[in-house]
């Protein structure tokens, strides 16, 4: 078990979240940084965190922590990896080494403090956090009260039990990361996106100042939804049949699916890169897409941030995508084999 002393801004029980669902209003959850939660899995040996919407399982549940973390207390020896935001983490008082796989004795005492780099911090624990499954997922869905700890964020008080350990102490603890796969990415502040599906709806010189300008990341932004700040978007001339079908506002559509990373830009201004709790359906255009990849990185971005955004092909996303599984699966296989 882990005694929650002090929880932190919001810390929340997360996995790979739960594809699948969208048809019923119910968006994936999940790790808003499915890489952090990944590489932390990695070193404590449980099962590996999944991209957003992945057919893979949603692997071991940690601990995502907003801004500030908690202070927690072990009851058991067990193995622990920290991962995305340093949040200066100390056991017993000491300093504690980030991204390394760490043993804990019963008794032992966790803090994490506010963000020093990042915004998001990850926890992985040996045997993974043990929440009843919903639908198929221990990940927590804030908004709408399901999954995880009851739905919500940790408090004082609460308890939290622990899985069985798939492999030995003794053969993970003092695990670090391999060279191929980067703790922090090189350039956090670049976002790539593909442009679409409504991009048509702006003027070539929309969607070059979109690309061109530095984006200011909003108080306004939880893992529903990340607000910027920059320039107003042109648009072209609203056809007759829009805006009999859909309205009068700018960039107002008939509704369509909202894929996580879309990026709204309700009447043109403040664009809304949604996140891992995104409404499944909306009515505005959205002017890109943020890829898989990139979601991390945003996750990983503080109020006030400053941003870019750099447009990719779809396949090329896609090899993205797949290479950074790929090296992980790698990981995985090299380190279970003992090397």
């Amino acid at each position: 078990m882990i005694d929650v002393l002090q929880a932190g801004i919001q810390t929340t029980v997360q996995d790979g979240g739960r594809p699948g669902y969208l048809s019923r209003g119910i968006p994936p959850a999940g790790a808003q940084d499915y890489y952090a939660l990944a590489l932390g899995n990695l070193l404590v040996g449980n099962s590996l965190t999944p991209p957003p919407l992945s057919r893979e399982p949603p692997g071991d549940a940690g601990l995502e922590m907003l801004l500030r973390g908690p202070t927690l207390r072990f009851e058991r020896d067990t193995v622990i990896a920290l991962t995305g935001a340093d949040m200066a983490p100390a056991l017993d008082g000491q300093p504690m080494p980030m991204f390394e796989a760490v043993p804990v004795k019963a008794g032992a005492t966790l803090a994490l403090g506010y963000v020093k780099r990042g915004a998001r911090g990850y926890l992985a624990i040996a045997g993974g956090i043990d929440v009843p499954l919903y639908l198929n997922s221990r990940a927590t869905y804030i908004r709408g009260s399901q999954g995880g700890l009851g739905g919500r964020a940790l408090k004082a008080g609460d308890r939290l039990s622990l899985g069985t350990p798939r492999a030995s102490s003794g053969r993970v603890a003092g695990r670090k990361l391999p060279d191929d796969l980067a703790p922090w990415p090189e350039r956090p502040n670049e976002i790539h996106v593909v442009l679409g599906p409504q991009d048509f709806m702006f003027t070539p010189e929309g969607v070059e100042t979109f690309l061109g300008v530095e984006w200011k990341l909003s108080p306004v932004s939880d893992r529903m939804g990340m607000r910027l700040i920059g320039p107003k978007l042109a648009l072209h001339e609203r056809p007759a049949y829009l805006v009999r079908d859909a309205g009068s506002g700018p960039t107002d559509i008939v509704d369509d699916v909202i894929p996580i990373g879309g990026i709204q830009v309700p009447g043109g201004i403040e664009p809304i890169v949604m996140g891992v709790e995104n409404p499944t359906a909306g009515g505005y255009a959205k002017i890109a897409t943020v890829i898989t990849n990139d979601l991390g990185k945003m996750g990983q971005l503080v109020p006030g941030a400053m941003l870019r955004f750099k447009a990719i092909g779809a396949n090329q996303a896609r090899e993205i995508g797949l290479a950074q599984w790929r090296a992980l699966k790698a990981a995985e296989a090299t380190m279970r084999a003992g090397a």
